[in-house]
């Protein structure tokens, strides 16, 4: 628990990251108020630009978040709320229920509009709850505005060298893009609106406040109440939460990777099996670029928003656990020093699983440090009565035996899944993975 990689991949590295930004949006940013998950999705063509363009990608964020909230100050307006301002906080996700590419948007807006009040204060007043009709016209304006901005960017797109030709470094990187984009095909699934499905079927297969025009797809049915903090951080930390688990991977004997899906697909699968080189290929692409920031801040919840030092404080977390114990020699501060502090390991495992690693199993009171035991023949004496290995590992070399760069000039990619028991792909219409 002590240790950790600080990697942008690694599933524990990560969930403690989340936990820690989830616990600071929930205890020092987000005030009392009914929070709403707008998740949208972006087409099949634009998502390999999304993933290595990123001032594609905020483009199309701030064009999004514009349209939203210009939305909820029309609707303020209607009910007689003037001079309203809303916020949000967005959660960009890079991957798929399968390690496929498929950048898209996680925004936690408030569901009503922060007023001026008396004094320097800003007071919220809620608003009613969208209906599929206003969620039709909304998802349509989406794809209006996002699909000429998409235009214009994928013809200066193809104007560019590196794109037409990516440098060396970059082309493998853009071809294990490519081959993410892919996912097994479901051969028992209805075909899209447009191949054949019946005005019945789609109002089978509706859900409600879930809506897609010209493959920008909006669902907006998750909410939060207001006193509920404890579902609000459990949703920040599913809209921050890594890419894959370990608990989803297994090796099979001949060498493959079979990787659980979340939940059975149409046709009852369950799980998708790749050889190795290929899930490296695919998490390789899901790894954001240095510096790209994956939680952005709008509107009343910026940074630099003259509105946030007016916000309502969130309420104090009453049920936070102690704070770790002090270290021995600790870093001196200065007060210039304004960067926020890590919550613990063992404030986050009581604050995520309920589980206080620092009190005693038998009577729950707080344990103290009593000694350090530095001793090496006392500390092998007490590791062998514990049954545990008394000897360091023997690390492994660090290059491999072979030549890589002759090994991989001849390398030829594989199909990224093989599964001999899979049905096969059905022909006649354009089948698409799910997100």
């Amino acid at each position: 628990m002590a240790f950790s990689c600080k990697g942008r991949i690694c599933p524990s590295c990560w969930a403690r990251r989340a936990s820690d930004i989830a616990a600071h949006l929930v205890d020092k940013v987000l005030p009392v108020a009914p929070y709403r998950q707008w998740v949208l999705t972006f087409p099949w063509e634009l998502r390999l630009l999304l993933a290595f363009d990123t001032a594609f990608l905020s483009e199309m964020t701030g064009a999004f978040l514009k349209i939203l909230f210009a939305w909820q100050r029309l609707r303020g307006r209607r009910l007689g709320l003037r001079d309203g301002e809303t916020g949000s906080v967005t959660f960009v996700q890079r991957f798929g229920g399968v390690a496929n590419l498929n950048p898209h948007l996680h925004v936690l807006v408030p569901d009503g509009l922060f007023l001026p009040a008396t004094g320097d204060t800003l007071t919220f007043e809620p608003l009613p709850p969208p209906d599929d009709q206003e969620l039709r016209h909304l998802v349509v304006r989406i794809a209006t505005r996002l699909g000429n901005l998409a235009t214009r960017r994928i013809e200066e797109a193809g104007k560019k060298a590196e794109w037409q030709w990516p440098r060396p470094d970059k082309a493998l990187l853009h071809t294990d893009g490519a081959e993410a984009l892919r996912s097994p095909r479901d051969p028992r699934r209805k075909p899209g609106p447009t191949l054949g499905l019946t005005e019945t079927d789609r109002e089978e297969d509706h859900k409600p406040l879930c809506d897609s025009a010209d493959g920008f797809s909006l669902h907006a049915a998750r909410t939060v109440a207001p006193r509920d903090r404890d579902s609000l951080e459990a949703l920040c930390r599913y809209g921050l939460r890594a890419p894959f688990s370990n608990d989803r991977l297994t090796l099979e004997p001949d060498g493959r990777v079979r990787l659980r899906l979340l939940r059975p697909w149409a046709n009852g699968r369950t799980d998708v099996v790749m050889e190795p080189l290929a899930l490296m290929r695919r998490l390789a692409v899901l790894v954001p670029a240095p510096y790209q920031n994956l939680v952005r801040y709008h509107g009343v919840f910026a940074n630099r928003s003259k509105c946030r030092p007016r916000l309502p404080k969130p309420p104090p977390n009453l049920d936070a656990p102690l704070p770790a114990p002090a270290p021995l020699s600790p870093k001196p501060t200065t007060t210039t020093d304004k960067r926020r502090e890590r919550v613990p390991w063992a404030a986050l495992l009581r604050r995520v699983l309920d589980v206080d690693a620092l009190a005693c199993p038998r009577c729950s009171t707080p344990m103290i440090i009593l000694a350090f035991l530095t001793d090496p023949p006392v500390v092998r004496k007490i590791l062998l009565h514990l049954g545990l290995p008394a000897e360091p590992p023997v690390l492994a070399p660090a290059r491999c035996c072979y030549d890589e760069p002759a090994y991989l000039s001849d390398f030829a990619p594989d199909p990224p899944f093989f599964d001999d028991e899979a049905p096969p792909p059905v022909t006649g219409w354009t089948a698409r993975a799910p997100p």
